[in-house]
C-alpha cells in the first residue's frame, strides 16, 4: 500500500498536528525586544496571510478564488434558496438593511423586544429610524454617569433563514419543516430570525488573527467546523489508494485531521453556512449542501456582469449564472485527492449516498471563500496616499483629526493599531516574517480601567463598556467542549495542568512574547484576567460605510461613536463596581477607557479623519469589490404589527435588489448607513 498523505498538512489519525507554525513563531519570538506604538500606516506595504500548507490542498488558486467568490455570493447555499453569504455583507463588506433586523438581547438569555427609543414598538419586521440610535442615551452625551434617558438591550443584527428543520434534498430542492420559534414572529406568523450580533465587514478581514466578534473562528482551518484543533472529531476524507494483487490501483477514501494555519477565514466561513439563524435549516451537514450545490448551475437566478473581474469569463451566454458547474470548479481548484475516489464513501439516515468531493465541501468552501475574501483588500483610501507621502491627500481638518487620533490624549491608536486599524490582526499577534514586525503575542498584560490592578487579556480584545458584560460576555464565552474562547483564559488552564488547545502553534505565555527585563505578567491560575464582555477590535478602513456599529449595532453614525468614546464608553457604577463587572471580577473595563474631553471641533475634526479611510474602489464598488447580482430578504410584507402569509406559516418576503457590478464599479456612490 502506498500512503497519499502529504506529512506538511495533514496525517490519518487523531494524532495529526501541524508543527510549521511553531517554527515560523521562534523567528518572531527572537525579534521582540520592545513594543512601542504603532502608527497608522499605509496597508499597501503588508502582504496577505496565507497557509503555509496551502499547495497541500490547492492545485489552482485562481480557479479556487472565482470558485470562492461564485459560494459567497450563490443564493442557492441556503436552504430556502435565498440566503448567500453575502446577504449579510453585501455593503461595503457588511449589512446596512433596516427592516427585520432586530434580535431581542439573546445572547444575554433576553426573549423580549424592548420598546424603541423613538416610541415605536420594537419587534419583529419592524422597520429602523434615525430616531432609534443609539440605544444608550443620556441626558448629557459627553457625561457617561448622566442620566439615562433611554437603554436597551436589543441587538441590531441580520435577517437570516426562517426557523426551520432540515429533512433531507430532493434533487436540488431542501425538504424543510417550518414553524414560529415563539420570538421571530407577528401575530404568530413566523419572521425571519436575527442574528444576535452585527454583522462586521468582511473586507480586510483576511488580516484578522481570529474571526467572529467572540473570537470564534480558530486561527488553523481543521477543514470542517469553526473550532480549529479545539474540535477533536473533525476530520476530511483523503484519497489513500493502494495496489492490489492484480497490479491495479484501488482508491479508497479514509478520515484525516487537517490542520491550516493563518486561515481563521476559513474558519469563519464554515460557521454561517450550516447556522440554523444565518443560511440553514437545523441539522443540515455539510455533506447535504455538498450533495444540493454539485447538482446545480452555480448562480443560476443571478446576473453576473459581462465585466465581472473574476466571474467575467465563466459567464453564462444567457447572463445569469455561470457557465460551469461547481464540481468542474473544484476539481480544477483542490488537489485530486480531496475529491477523486468516485464511489460513494458513506450514507446519512436519510438514506442519500455521498462521494468524496460531497463529503470534503466544507474543506472547498472555507479554503475556496477564504481565498475571495483575501482579494478584498482595501489599500487605496486617500489616507493611504497621505501615509505614504502625499500630504496634500488630506484637508487639515483631517489631519487635526489623525493628530486627535494618534494623541496620548484620544488613544484610539492604542487599539486600532497600524496599517491594519486593529490590534487584533495576524500581525499584531504573530508578528511578521516579511517586514521583520515583531508581534506581541495572543496575551497581553495590563492595568485595569478601575485602576486596581492589572490583568491578562487576550490581544485585539477588549471590554470597553458598549453594553453591560451580563447582556453578552464576548469571548468569555466557551467552545462545545467547554474549553474558553480566550487564549488568557486557556493559559490559566494551562497552569492547572490542563491541555490548551491552542497551544501547540503558537505560545500562550505572555513572558514568552515579552523579551524585556523582567515580565511583569502573575504567572497563576488565578491571575485576573479581563475576558468577560470582551469583542475582537474592528478595522476602522471604511467605517464611513460600515453602520451600524459595535457589536451590537446600537449606533447609526460616526459621530455617536465618536461621543461614546469621548465621554469614556457607557460604563456605570454599580455596588461591587461598574456594569463591565462579570461574576466574581467587579470591573473588566479596558485601561483606555476614559473621557477625553473633545471639543465640537475636535469631533468633526476626529470623524472627518474616520471618513479618509474609505477607499473610493469600495464606495463605487469597482474590482475587486464588484459583484454578481443579489436579492436580500429585507423583511415581510407588512409591518412589525401584522404580516402577510400565503399559508399561515411564514410571512411573505420583502427583497432589496443589488444588481450586478462589473470591474468599472458604480456611477453612483453606496451610502452611509445613516442615509
Amino acid at each position: 500500500m502506498r500512503t497519499r498523505f502529504k506529512a506538511t498538512g495533514l496525517m490519518a489519525g487523531a494524532g495529526a498536528i501541524y508543527v510549521a507554525a511553531v517554527v515560523t513563531m521562534s523567528v518572531v519570538h527572537a525579534q521582540q525586544n520592545s513594543k512601542p506604538m504603532v502608527q497608522p500606516t499605509s496597508l499597501k506595504s503588508l502582504a496577505v496571510p496565507e497557509p503555509p500548507n496551502l499547495a497541500d490542498f490547492v492545485a489552482d488558486k485562481q480557479a479556487a478564488i472565482a470558485l470562492g467568490k461564485a459560494l459567497f455570493w450563490d443564493q442557492q447555499a441556503s436552504s430556502d434558496n435565498t440566503m448567500a453569504c453575502a446577504s449579510c455583507h453585501f455593503h461595503a463588506g457588511a449589512d446596512n438593511r433596516v427592516k427585520n433586523q432586530i434580535n431581542p438581547g439573546q445572547s444575554g438569555g433576553s426573549n423580549a423586544f424592548d420598546p424603541i427609543a423613538s416610541g415605536n414598538k420594537g419587534a419583529a419586521n419592524y422597520t429602523l429610524t434615525a430616531a432609534d440610535f443609539p440605544f444608550h442615551r443620556l441626558s448629557d452625551p459627553n457625561d457617561r454617569d448622566s442620566v439615562v434617558m433611554y437603554d436597551s438591550d436589543d441587538v441590531i443584527g441580520s435577517s437570516g433563514v426562517y426557523n426551520s428543520d432540515y429533512k433531507k434534498n430532493v434533487g436540488i430542492v431542501e425538504q424543510q419543516t417550518f414553524y414560529p420559534d415563539g420570538v421571530f414572529q407577528v401575530g404568530g406568523i413566523e419572521t425571519r430570525r436575527v442574528t444576535g450580533r452585527n454583522a462586521p465587514t468582511v473586507i480586510n478581514a483576511a488580516m484578522n488573527f481570529r474571526n467572529f466578534w467572540d473570537g470564534r473562528a480558530n486561527f488553523v482551518f481543521n477543514g470542517v467546523t469553526p473550532f480549529g484543533p479545539r474540535d477533536k472529531d473533525a476530520r476530511i476524507w483523503v484519497d489513500d489508494w493502494y495496489t492490489d494483487n492484480n497490479g491495479l490501483r484501488v482508491e479508497r477514501a479514509v478520515k484525516a485531521a487537517a490542520r491550516i494555519p493563518y486561515a481563521a477565514l476559513a474558519s469563519q466561513a464554515v460557521g454561517p453556512a450550516l447556522s440554523a439563524f444565518e443560511m440553514s435549516g437545523a441539522n443540515r451537514a455539510f455533506s447535504d449542501l455538498g450533495h444540493k450545490m454539485l447538482g446545480a448551475r452555480p448562480l443560476i437566478n443571478q446576473q453576473v456582469a459581462t465585466t465581472d473581474s473574476v466571474l467575467g469569463p465563466y459567464r453564462h451566454p444567457f447572463g445569469y449564472g455561470l457557465n460551469t458547474t461547481y464540481e468542474a470548479l473544484i476539481k480544477k481548484a483542490f488537489q485530486p485527492e480531496f475529491w477523486q475516489v468516485p464511489d460513494a464513501i458513506f450514507k446519512a439516515s436519510s438514506g442519500t449516498a455521498y462521494r468524496q468531493i460531497e463529503a470534503n465541501y466544507s474543506l472547498f468552501w472555507g479554503l475556496s471563500i477564504q481565498l475571495y475574501e483575501s482579494t478584498l483588500v482595501s489599500d487605496d483610501s486617500r489616507f493611504d496616499r497621505y501615509a505614504a507621502g502625499d500630504t496634500a491627500q488630506l484637508t487639515a481638518q483631517e489631519q487635526a483629526g489623525l493628530a486627535i487620533f494618534t494623541s496620548d490624549r484620544g488613544k484610539c491608536v492604542e487599539c486600532h493599531k497600524g496599517a491594519e486599524f486593529t490590534g487584533a490582526s495576524v500581525r499584531m499577534v504573530l508578528g511578521s516574517q516579511s517586514d521583520g514586525f515583531a508581534g506581541d503575542g495572543p496575551i497581553e498584560n495590563m492595568l485595569m480601567g478601575d485602576q486596581a490592578s492589572s490583568a491578562i487579556y487576550d490581544n485585539g480584545f477588549y471590554n470597553i463598556g458598549v453594553t453591560p458584560t451580563k447582556q453578552d460576555v464576548g469571548a468569555g464565552g466557551g467552545d462545545p467542549w467547554g474549553n474558553p474562547l480566550s487564549f488568557s483564559r486557556e493559559f490559566k488552564n494551562t497552569l492547572k495542568g490542563l491541555f490548551g488547545p491552542d497551544s501547540y502553534t503558537h505560545s500562550l505565555d505572555p513572558c514568552t512574547w515579552q523579551l524585556v527585563t523582567g515580565c511583569t505578567v502573575v504567572r497563576s491560575p488565578d491571575a485576573r484576567d479581563a475576558i468577560d464582555g470582551s469583542f475582537k477590535t474592528p478595522t476602522l478602513r471604511n467605517i464611513e460605510l460600515t453602520g451600524p456599529y459595535f457589536h451590537n449595532g446600537g449606533y447609526a453614525t460616526l459621530e455617536q461613536v465618536v461621543d461614546f468614546y469621548n465621554r469614556g464608553g457607557n460604563v456605570r457604577r454599580t455596588a461591587n463596581g461598574d456594569t463591565t463587572g462579570y461574576g466574581s471580577t467587579t470591573s473588566n473595563l479596558g485601561s483606555d477607557l476614559l473621557p477625553i474631553g473633545l471639543s465640537a471641533t475636535e469631533k468633526a475634526a476626529l470623524v472627518a479623519f474616520l471618513k479618509s479611510l474609505t477607499d473610493d474602489r469600495v464606495r463605487y464598488e469597482k474590482a475587486p469589490f464588484d459583484h454578481p447580482s443579489l436579492k436580500v430578504p429585507n423583511g415581510h410584507k407588512g409591518d412589525n404589527v401584522s404580516v402577510q402569509s400565503t399559508d399561515g406559516v411564514k410571512a411573505i418576503d420583502e427583497f432589496l435588489a443589488v444588481p450586478a457590478v462589473g470591474a468599472a464599479g458604480l456611477t453612483t456612490p453606496i451610502k452611509p448607513f445613516q442615509q
